[in-house]
């Protein structure tokens, strides 16, 4: 993949981070379980991503990262359809994302946004919802709760709370259980550490590795501002600014304290200021 400049950055400062931050690119994996070509995304008053063009491989661990305001979440909701894109093709391995149903793309492809609800719902009843919705047996929902509550050490304590008693942290290790008892192939989190303890982050970080290896592997991908976290845990690096990609490599290979330095500079120069206004 060839990785270029926007032509839209016109500070010398800023170039030169990108230039370093954008000289290292990975070819497009054979393998891929979600492509995007040349989307875009725009509303009536900005454009918020500019022919985005990626493969993320079956079983991968990718790590999205970039300033508040540079696409992450738009980027992610575009994967399952909660939005559409003004231009480019999305495909889901191999098949344009737009001929698949709609429910059931969202059965393969789920999101786990960074503010969960569980709509209304206590603990228990939120986590058995989606199976209930497709009729599955009780000793088949009992089965999977049991797993996934004891996985993300959910307490049992918890199980009968609705939404507003619990944390931030403690509804969303319930929303990503939530998701993980649909068996999805492809999971998207928004921030999923973001209001959890160090000790829990590794926790789940684990969890998701384990995911990625099973023989039908599920494939990750998550926005995440810790990258001291990322760093240990992702395969592959997508990093957006201000809508444009500008790099998208193995993780290996990437410079972590250029990607610092972006992301620092993204923050003093007020790209946080343009935000993704999603729920």
């Amino acid at each position: 993949m060839n990785l270029r400049l926007s032509p839209n950055i016109s500070n010398r400062q800023d170039s030169d981070i990108m230039q370093k931050v954008s000289t290292v690119s990975q070819s497009i994996p054979h393998t891929m379980a979600i492509a995007t070509n040349q989307v875009s995304y725009q509303t009536k008053f900005r454009t918020l991503l500019t022919d985005i063009s990626v493969a993320i491989a079956q079983g991968s661990k990718t790590a999205l990262i970039g300033a508040t305001g540079s696409g992450k979440t738009t980027f992610l909701r575009l994967l399952n359809r909660l939005t559409d894109p003004s231009a480019g093709i999305i495909s889901l391995n191999g098949e344009n994302i737009q001929e698949i149903p709609i429910q059931t793309l969202r059965r393969r492809v789920l999101l786990v946004p960074q503010e969960p609800s569980l709509l209304g719902m206590t603990v228990t009843e939120a986590i058995a919802y989606p199976l209930k919705l497709q009729n599955f047996t009780q000793s088949e929902i009992d089965t999977r709760s049991q797993k996934w509550l004891e996985k993300l050490q959910i307490e049992r304590k918890l199980l009968n709370r609705s939404e507003l008693e619990l944390s931030l942290g403690q509804r969303q290790c319930v929303a990503i259980a939530r998701a993980l008892m649909m068996e999805p192939e492809i999971l998207l989190l928004d921030e999923p550490t973001s209001a959890l303890d160090r000790g829990l982050s590794h926790l789940l970080l684990d969890t998701l590795t384990e995911l990625t290896q099973l023989p039908q592997p599920v494939t990750v991908v998550m926005i995440n501002h810790q990258l001291d976290l990322v760093q240990t845990w992702c395969d592959r690096l997508i990093c957006l600014h201000k809508g444009q990609l500008v790099q998208d490599t193995e993780a290996s290979l990437v410079n972590w304290q250029d990607i610092d330095d972006l992301l620092r500079r993204d923050v003093n120069s007020g790209q946080s200021d343009v935000e993704d206004n999603w729920a």
